[in-house]
């Protein structure tokens, strides 16, 4: 996903965290975004406030119980 969007494919890399955050539970979000949280954590959350608040949520609550830095 990083690499898509540093390599300009931005929409796809969204799109992608997208069906992502729809199939995977949010601890399985968590560990993906452990990998380079300061890029993944937003476009994690912004994949997850677009499925519902409640999603959001729920990431939000397993990057917070991983540690994950960066996490609201």
């Amino acid at each position: 996903m990083v690499a898509l969007d540093r390599a300009g494919r931005g929409p796809q890399a969204q799109a992608l965290l997208g069906a992502f955050i729809c199939v995977r539970t949010p601890r399985d979000a968590a560990r993906v975004a452990a990998g380079d949280p300061h890029h993944l954590v937003p476009q994690l959350l912004a994949a997850a406030r677009a499925v519902s608040p409640a999603r959001e949520w729920d990431v939000v609550h397993a990057l917070r119980v991983a540690g994950i830095v960066g996490a609201p």
